[in-house]
Protein backbone atom coordinates (compact mmCIF):
# COMPACT_ATOMS: atom_id res chain seq x y z
CA UNK A 1 0.00 0.00 0.00
CA UNK A 2 2.92 2.35 0.74
CA UNK A 3 4.11 2.11 -2.88
CA UNK A 4 0.65 3.02 -4.21
CA UNK A 5 0.18 5.95 -1.81
CA UNK A 6 3.46 7.68 -2.60
CA UNK A 7 3.08 11.45 -2.22
CA UNK A 8 6.02 12.31 -4.47
CA UNK A 9 5.01 10.04 -7.35
CA UNK A 10 1.33 11.01 -7.17
CA UNK A 11 2.19 14.73 -7.14
CA UNK A 12 4.54 14.29 -10.11
CA UNK A 13 1.81 12.48 -12.06
CA UNK A 14 -0.79 15.09 -11.04
CA UNK A 15 1.47 18.02 -11.92
CA UNK A 16 2.38 16.50 -15.29
CA UNK A 17 -1.28 15.76 -16.07
CA UNK A 18 -2.35 19.28 -15.13
CA UNK A 19 0.43 20.83 -17.20
CA UNK A 20 -0.43 18.75 -20.27
CA UNK A 21 -4.20 19.29 -19.98
CA UNK A 22 -3.67 23.00 -19.40
CA UNK A 23 -1.45 23.23 -22.48
CA UNK A 24 -4.17 21.42 -24.41
CA UNK A 25 -6.62 24.05 -23.22
CA UNK A 26 -4.26 26.83 -24.37
CA UNK A 27 -3.65 25.29 -27.79
CA UNK A 28 -7.34 24.55 -28.40
CA UNK A 29 -8.84 27.54 -26.60
CA UNK A 30 -11.11 28.60 -29.44
CA UNK A 31 -12.35 25.04 -30.01
CA UNK A 32 -13.06 24.66 -26.27
CA UNK A 33 -14.88 28.00 -26.30
CA UNK A 34 -17.05 26.97 -29.27
CA UNK A 35 -17.89 23.67 -27.56
CA UNK A 36 -18.62 25.11 -24.12
CA UNK A 37 -20.43 28.28 -25.23
CA UNK A 38 -22.80 27.01 -27.92
CA UNK A 39 -23.73 29.71 -30.41
CA UNK A 40 -21.05 32.20 -29.37
CA UNK A 41 -19.87 34.30 -32.31
CA UNK A 42 -17.83 37.44 -32.88
CA UNK A 43 -17.04 39.33 -29.68
CA UNK A 44 -18.75 36.70 -27.51
CA UNK A 45 -16.50 34.01 -28.97
CA UNK A 46 -13.43 36.22 -28.43
CA UNK A 47 -14.38 36.66 -24.77
CA UNK A 48 -15.12 32.94 -24.38
CA UNK A 49 -11.75 32.12 -25.95
CA UNK A 50 -10.06 34.50 -23.51
CA UNK A 51 -11.76 32.72 -20.61
CA UNK A 52 -10.40 29.39 -21.89
CA UNK A 53 -6.91 30.88 -22.31
CA UNK A 54 -6.97 32.21 -18.75
CA UNK A 55 -8.26 28.88 -17.46
CA UNK A 56 -5.56 26.96 -19.31
CA UNK A 57 -2.89 29.33 -18.02
CA UNK A 58 -4.09 28.82 -14.45
CA UNK A 59 -4.01 25.04 -14.81
CA UNK A 60 -0.51 25.07 -16.35
CA UNK A 61 0.75 27.36 -13.58
CA UNK A 62 -0.65 25.17 -10.81
CA UNK A 63 0.64 22.03 -12.55
CA UNK A 64 4.16 23.41 -12.89
CA UNK A 65 4.10 24.61 -9.28
CA UNK A 66 3.13 21.13 -8.10
CA UNK A 67 5.87 19.58 -10.26
CA UNK A 68 8.58 21.93 -9.02
CA UNK A 69 7.62 21.76 -5.36
CA UNK A 70 7.31 17.98 -5.44
CA UNK A 71 11.07 17.97 -6.15
CA UNK A 72 11.99 20.72 -3.70
CA UNK A 73 9.89 19.62 -0.71
CA UNK A 74 10.17 16.33 1.11
CA UNK A 75 8.48 14.38 3.87
CA UNK A 76 5.67 16.00 5.81
CA UNK A 77 6.16 19.34 4.02
CA UNK A 78 5.53 17.70 0.63
CA UNK A 79 2.50 15.82 1.91
CA UNK A 80 0.95 18.89 3.52
CA UNK A 81 1.65 21.06 0.49
CA UNK A 82 0.00 18.41 -1.69
CA UNK A 83 -3.17 18.29 0.39
CA UNK A 84 -3.46 22.08 0.55
CA UNK A 85 -2.70 22.60 -3.16
CA UNK A 86 -5.16 19.91 -4.27
CA UNK A 87 -7.98 21.08 -2.02
CA UNK A 88 -7.54 24.72 -3.08
CA UNK A 89 -7.32 23.82 -6.77
CA UNK A 90 -10.41 21.59 -6.67
CA UNK A 91 -12.36 24.22 -4.70
CA UNK A 92 -11.36 26.83 -7.29
CA UNK A 93 -12.44 24.58 -10.15
CA UNK A 94 -15.80 23.84 -8.52
CA UNK A 95 -16.38 27.56 -7.95
CA UNK A 96 -15.33 28.44 -11.51
CA UNK A 97 -17.46 25.77 -13.19
CA UNK A 98 -20.51 26.50 -11.04
CA UNK A 99 -20.19 30.25 -11.64
CA UNK A 100 -19.85 29.82 -15.40
CA UNK A 101 -22.56 27.15 -15.58
CA UNK A 102 -25.03 29.68 -14.22
CA UNK A 103 -24.21 31.76 -17.34
CA UNK A 104 -24.69 28.86 -19.78
CA UNK A 105 -21.19 27.37 -19.81
CA UNK A 106 -21.16 23.76 -21.01
CA UNK A 107 -24.91 23.43 -21.60
CA UNK A 108 -24.47 21.51 -24.85
CA UNK A 109 -20.83 20.51 -24.40
CA UNK A 110 -19.48 17.22 -25.70
CA UNK A 111 -16.61 16.32 -23.35
CA UNK A 112 -15.48 12.67 -23.45
CA UNK A 113 -16.25 10.97 -20.12
CA UNK A 114 -12.66 9.72 -19.77
CA UNK A 115 -11.42 13.32 -19.93
CA UNK A 116 -13.33 13.91 -16.70
CA UNK A 117 -13.01 10.57 -14.89
CA UNK A 118 -9.27 9.98 -15.34
CA UNK A 119 -8.19 13.42 -14.02
CA UNK A 120 -10.62 13.07 -11.10
CA UNK A 121 -9.19 9.67 -10.19
CA UNK A 122 -5.59 10.91 -10.44
CA UNK A 123 -6.47 13.94 -8.30
CA UNK A 124 -8.17 11.74 -5.69
CA UNK A 125 -5.18 9.36 -5.66
CA UNK A 126 -2.79 12.27 -5.13
CA UNK A 127 -4.98 13.72 -2.37
CA UNK A 128 -5.17 10.41 -0.49
CA UNK A 129 -1.43 9.82 -1.01
CA UNK A 130 -0.59 13.19 0.49
CA UNK A 131 -3.17 12.97 3.27
CA UNK A 132 -1.67 9.68 4.49
CA UNK A 133 1.67 11.48 4.97
CA UNK A 134 0.21 14.54 6.75
CA UNK A 135 1.48 13.44 10.20
CA UNK A 136 4.29 11.16 9.09
CA UNK A 137 6.95 10.87 11.79
CA UNK A 138 9.75 9.46 9.65
CA UNK A 139 12.37 11.58 7.94
CA UNK A 140 10.86 11.03 4.46
CA UNK A 141 7.31 10.59 3.16
CA UNK A 142 8.43 9.39 -0.26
Amino acid sequence: MQKILNARISLLVLGLMMTLLGLGNLVGAEDWAKDQWTGAQGRELDIATSVELAWGTKIVTVGLTILILSFILSGVARARFGVIAIVLFVAGEIFTVSSLSAKGYGEDASIPVLLIIVPLLITLWALVSCATGWNEKSAETN
